[in-house]
């Protein structure tokens, strides 16, 4: 049976660590065989939370680096056939390494699966749906949220793991490294609750879009697409934070967004991004938004 180390890095997150940690060790079939916690640096009481209330976990304390580095660290520290990452604010279903092993088959290396924000799961269906993505898939959007991956500790330490120079984007980076060396599968079923809190890396979309740049410069040039297709997808991201921008009333950083998405290295990508990728995306927004209203009215009918 394969085993599973489970790497929480933790921030000042005595709060939530217990219902993350609680959610790897109540995985069904036991395939967990060890959760490694590594407190990067709180000044809270995180690392007391965890020791007192949970001894079985392992427990590191490192200087303050950031989620990549802490994640790394965990990683180098693994015994696993398998490496699955929980963010210290999430939460996993019973069954959802036991799903996730149930797909694998050679040449798979990274398996991930949905998420959802509602307080309790959907109930699983007897046949549930499977994707494989590949990295041009990965590269016109991050697929994946953290807590979903769950990846064979040999090829993450083959990649060397998260690269903090981008951090920002430094987990859709790794997926998209991954995707060079392996196939990558989906479950295309939420069994990850992603808790939304507000000071998390990922609220802060200006840093999120000035460390998009930097990882796209590290992809760019690879075997798997042409330079114009690559540039059409840069365009594209541009765009897509633009939208973001203006959605949150943000002009000064949608203009910064606009400028570069009409550069005049990209300028001629400009139509082929807007018609491929970025109005399907807000035709899918628009759809989302619409759905949720509809069910809502139903819901107070």
């Amino acid at each position: 049976m394969a085993s599973v180390s489970v790497i929480i890095p933790a921030y000042n997150a005595a709060v939530t660590i217990g219902d993350a940690i609680r959610s790897a060790l109540q995985q069904h079939a036991g395939l967990v065989s060890e959760v490694i916690v590594v407190d990067d640096g709180s000044s809270d009481n995180t690392a007391e939370v965890v020791s007192q209330q949970f001894p079985q976990v392992r427990l590191m304390r490192v200087a303050n680096g950031g989620p990549s580095q802490a994640r790394n660290y965990g990683m180098r520290q693994a015994e696993g056939d398998w490496l699955a990452f929980l963010d210290a604010d999430d939460r996993w279903h019973p069954d959802k390494l036991s799903v996730q092993l149930s797909i694998q088959s050679p040449g798979v290396e990274l398996v991930a699966c949905d998420w959802v924000r509602a307080q309790e799961f959907p109930s699983i269906p007897a046949s549930i749906p499977v994707s494989q993505l590949e990295y041009r898939d990965l590269l016109t959007m991050n697929q994946f949220q953290t807590s979903t991956v769950m990846i064979s500790r040999r090829l993450a330490n083959e990649l060397n793991g998260f690269d903090p120079t981008v951090d920002g984007a430094e987990d859709w980076d790794f997926w998209l490294r991954a995707a060079l060396y392996t196939r990558v599968m989906k479950v295309d079923w939420p069994l990850v609750q992603y808790r939304d809190v507000a000071t998390g890396y990922s609220k802060d979309v200006w840093r999120v879009y000035m460390t998009m740049q930097p990882m796209l410069d590290k992809h760019r040039g690879t075997d798997v697409m042409s330079p114009r297709e690559f540039a059409t997808l840069e365009s594209w991201h541009h765009l897509r934070f633009w939208v973001a921008f203006r959605l949150a009333h943000d002009a000064v950083h949608a203009r910064i967004a606009w400028r570069n998405a009409v550069q005049k290295r990209l300028r001629r990508r400009l139509p082929g991004a807007v018609v491929g990728y970025l109005l399907p995306f807000l035709f899918k927004r628009v759809r989302r938004s619409r759905s949720s209203k509809s069910r809502n009215r139903l819901g107070h009918a």
